[in-house]
């Protein structure tokens, strides 16, 4: 008796997972037949692969917001898009198109997203100031040292012919970047499951408390997950810079409100410890496809948001509601 009643309580959790990840892949199903009801060869295999190419980009940014989110405490990384835009803008002159300069622009953008990173799990953790208002200072930061950069001048330069290859082109009809993504979302899986850290930081998302009590250094595992969502941030900056091939302002800003989309409708807990990489690239198609559909039908871009919107809003009661029940 005792041993079911301590086997149910996990039963009950790996459901509720799956569960999350069920319905977000039902959301994209349910969109592709409408879209294939509303707009003519909505799933036609070249739409479906420039969908998922698409969203990869969201689904890498939506990383960053899995690894502060699944910490707890709030977490929210606003600065990702600003922090890759900076990455994009010093980096496209340095490697200026020589494949010779690429190291140089790694480590370039590892030293910005390491900087900002820094400074917000520093604030966040340690000063215990809320993320939110910190990452979007942060981003504010980012985006006037950028203004002023370009003030009265061009941004020159162009991603090295590796990046764009990388993050622009295909192998075969599959584009590099999907192959990107597919090689990152099992490794991350490993090491937010598997590795003594992952098991630290979503232990600190579910109980702080128990986690400090069991000799997890709490602030100082909060603070690497902002370290390495910069570090993320900056590395997406090269991939962003690669695929489009120039840099501009504002590049990166208009991933940061679908990041977060992406992981709240792949099942990542708002309030920590629960989250699954798997479920944030299915938010992420999802996000993609319901752009895709409202772009399609003429709503453009004001539609796209505001259907961003009451897709989070719901999802967000809904998890809610289902929490309180249980």
């Amino acid at each position: 008796m005792n041993g079911n009643s301590a086997v149910l309580p996990g039963l009950r959790k790996t459901a509720d997972k799956q569960k999350k990840l069920i319905i977000a892949f039902l959301l994209i199903l349910f969109l592709f037949v409408l879209g294939q009801v509303t707009v003519s060869n909505f799933l036609s295999f070249a739409q479906v692969l420039l969908t998922v190419k698409l969203a990869s980009f969201i689904a890498l940014f939506g990383l960053c917001q899995l690894i502060v989110m699944a910490g707890g405490g709030d977490g929210l990384d606003l600065s990702v898009g600003y922090t890759a835009t900076l990455t994009a803008v010093l980096t496209a002159s340095i490697m200026n198109g020589q494949n010779a300069n690429l190291w140089i622009a790694i480590l370039v953008a590892l030293a910005i997203g390491l900087l900002v990173g820094s400074v917000n799990g520093f604030l966040a953790a340690y000063i215990k100031l809320p993320p939110l208002i910190v990452t979007m200072s942060m981003s504010l930061i980012v985006q006037g040292g950028i203004n002023v950069y370009t003030a009265g001048a061009n941004i020159t330069g162009k991603p090295s012919p590796i990046l764009q290859t990388i993050a622009a082109k295909s192998t075969g009809i599959f584009p590099n970047i999907v192959i990107v993504l597919l090689i990152v979302a099992p490794i991350v899986t490993v090491v937010l499951t598997r590795t003594r850290w992952g098991l630290a930081l979503f232990g600190t998302g579910t109980n702080e408390t128990a986690a400090f009590l069991g000799g997890v250094r709490v602030k100082r595992v909060r603070f690497t997950s902002f370290v390495i969502s910069g570090l993320l941030a900056s590395l997406i900056g090269l991939l962003l810079l690669g695929n489009m091939g120039l840099a501009f302002k504002d590049m990166g800003s208009n991933y940061v409100m679908p990041s977060i989309a992406a992981a709240v409708v792949g099942g990542v807990s708002m309030a920590g410890g629960e989250g699954n990489y798997f479920g944030v690239i299915l938010g992420a198609i999802f996000l993609q496809t319901l752009t895709n559909l409202l772009v399609a039908v003429g709503w453009g871009d004001a539609g796209k948001w505001l259907g961003f919107g009451i897709v989070l809003f719901t999802l967000l009661i809904v998890y809610v509601s289902d929490r309180r029940v249980r």
